[in-house]
């Protein structure tokens, strides 16, 4: 156990480290920046609050992290105040002027248009590589699944978006 303590960073590094990459990932679960932002500060104070329950030699802090993120955003998502909302106007949710997606520009309506397509299972696992940038081992461990599984569904998965994005 003292050896893990001595490999975990101050939680104001992880935070720096990951914050831009956690919003990412976020923003692709929900398609709602409003939303992201608020799954982000909220999966923040949950890992700082239990960061000394965090193991490095279990996995990544980010991997950890986005675990906690992911839930978040799906008990949003299942909650009634999510599905009874009005949908935001789509000029609201796109990241103008929003730093943290202005990696994302030219190709975001393609983007958005493929991911609007895919249900959440499958953004997320797209996420998981590309947003993430984590392991096909990490993402098996996070997901209970075989590397080898994980590879074959990241093909099938990418043959679907570039399918969609072929017929639209």
């Amino acid at each position: 156990m003292i050896q893990s303590v001595s490999k975990k960073k101050t939680f104001e590094a992880v935070y720096e480290e990951s914050y831009e990459k956690l919003y990412k990932y976020a923003y692709m679960l929900l398609l709602n920046r409003e939303d992201a932002e608020d799954i982000v500060s909220e999966s923040f104070m949950a890992a700082f609050s239990h960061y000394a329950e965090y193991d490095p030699d279990k996995g990544s802090i980010l991997a950890w992290i986005s675990r906690i993120a992911h839930n978040k955003a799906i008990n949003l998502m299942n909650s009634s105040y999510y599905k009874s909302r009005n949908p935001i106007p789509k000029e609201d949710i796109q990241g103008t002027g929003d730093h943290l997606l202005s990696g994302m520009t030219a190709t975001n309506e393609t983007a958005e248009l493929i991911l609007s397509h895919l249900d959440l299972q499958e953004r997320e696992f797209l996420n998981l590589r590309y947003g993430l940038e984590l392991s096909d081992k990490e993402i098996g461990k996070m997901l209970d699944m075989k590397e080898n599984t994980v590879s074959k569904r990241y093909q099938r998965l990418l043959r679907k978006c570039r399918d969609i994005a072929d017929n639209n």
